[in-house]
């Protein structure tokens, strides 16, 4: 997530936080400015991020009902993943015929 804030008005919420919580105190201590930030280039990166992510769940998924002697189909892909029909559809074929080439 991206937000703008002022680098004193940070410094003050850090302290507050440090009082109040020192949980979370320790996750937002790290927190760095980003000095150029190219909102395009971002939400590419994490469109592709996301994207990997489905792709790496629907292959394992694929995997585990091969290992499981089960033909796998869209439907319990979908049921293992929760993942969206119509995403499913876009990537479902391609990584398919990359598990099955893989295998043999």
């Amino acid at each position: 997530m991206f937000i703008e804030i002022e680098d004193d008005i940070f410094a003050k919420v850090q302290q507050i936080v440090k009082i109040r919580n020192t949980t979370v105190y320790n996750q937002i201590k790290d927190i760095q400015p980003i000095t150029t930030l190219s909102i395009d280039d971002t939400l590419t990166k994490a469109r592709e991020v996301k994207t990997l992510q489905v792709k790496e769940k629907i292959e394992t998924s694929i995997r585990e009902l091969i290992q499981a002697k089960e033909i796998p189909s869209k439907y319990k892909v979908h049921k293992s993943t929760n993942i969206a029909y119509v995403t499913l559809n876009k990537y479902f074929d391609e990584i398919l015929d990359e598990v099955q080439s893989f295998k043999s």
